[in-house]
C-alpha cells in the first residue's frame, strides 16, 4: 500500500488520538541495529524528493467523492514529519521511507514532464505534447485522478488530454482513468488508450486471484 506504514498499530492509534503502546525490548533492539547499519545522515534522497516541486496538494490532500465521503486523506500521515527520529516501535528505514513519501504535490520532472504525487499508491504523470497532454498511469480511483488533473491544469496550460498510457495491469495504474478522460471521447477517437499486449487478460486474471470474495 503506501509502503510506509510505520506500524499499523502506531498509525491507527495516532489517527484516533490514542497513545501507542511502547516498543518491546526485542523490537527496540532490532530497530537500534537498523539505525546503526544504515546511513541515515545521507540526505540526498530528500533533496531528490523535493526537486521540482511546483505546488503542494490542496486541502491537505483530502479528496471527496460526489456524496462527500473522503476517498483520500494524505494529511492523516502528517505525524511522520521530515527530520524527526523514528519512534522506538518503528523500523527507522520504514520511518525514513514514509518521510520521503510524504513529500507530495505537483512536480516538474524535466522539460514537458510533470507528476502529481501523493493522491494514491502510484504516481500520475503528465507529458506535454505539441497538441495535447498524454497521461501515464491515472491512479487507482476516479476522484484522486480528477484532483491530480485539476492540480496539474491549475499550473500548466489547459491542453486537451489526447492519450492515456497504462504501463502495466495493476489497478493503481489504470483504475482512475475516467477522472482524466471520458468514455465518450475514447469511443469518438478523441483520446487513445495505450496498454501492453495482453493487458486485459492480465488485468482480469489478477483481479480474479486477488479480489476478496
Amino acid at each position: 500500500m503506501r509502503n510506509i506504514v510505520v506500524s499499523a498499530a502506531l498509525a491507527v492509534s495516532l489517527c484516533f488520538g490514542q497513545a501507542p503502546k511502547p516498543a518491546t525490548e526485542t523490537t527496540r533492539q532490532a530497530n537500534q541495529r537498523v539505525q546503526q547499519h544504515m546511513s541515515f545522515d545521507d540526505a540526498r534522497d530528500f533533496a531528490d524528493a523535493h526537486r521540482g516541486l511546483i505546488a503542494p496538494l490542496p486541502e491537505n490532500g483530502i479528496v471527496r467523492d460526489a456524496s462527500g465521503n473522503v476517498v483520500a486523506a494524505v494529511g492523516l500521515f502528517g505525524f511522520i514529519k521530515e527530520g524527526t527520529p523514528a519512534p522506538e516501535s518503528v523500523n527507522p528505514s520504514l520511518w525514513r521511507q514514509s518521510q520521503l513519501m510524504n513529500t507530495t504535490g505537483l512536480f516538474q520532472v524535466t522539460d514537458r514532464i510533470y507528476q502529481v504525487r501523493g493522491y494514491s499508491i502510484s504516481v500520475i504523470t503528465f507529458i506535454e505534447g505539441d497538441t495535447g497532454v498524454i497521461v501515464v498511469d491515472p491512479l487507482l480511483t476516479v476522484e484522486p485522478a480528477r484532483a491530480a488533473a485539476a492540480l496539474y491544469f491549475a499550473h500548466r496550460p489547459k491542453k486537451p488530454v489526447v492519450a492515456v498510457i497504462y504501463t502495466h495491469s495493476h489497478a493503481d495504474h489504470y483504475g482512475g482513468v475516467k477522472g482524466v478522460v471520458s468514455e465518450e471521447d475514447v469511443r469518438d477517437g478523441k483520446v487513445r488508450i495505450f496498454a501492453p499486449q495482453g493487458f486485459t487478460e492480465e488485468t482480469l486474471s489478477e483481479s480474479l486471484l486477488a479480489e476478496t470474495p
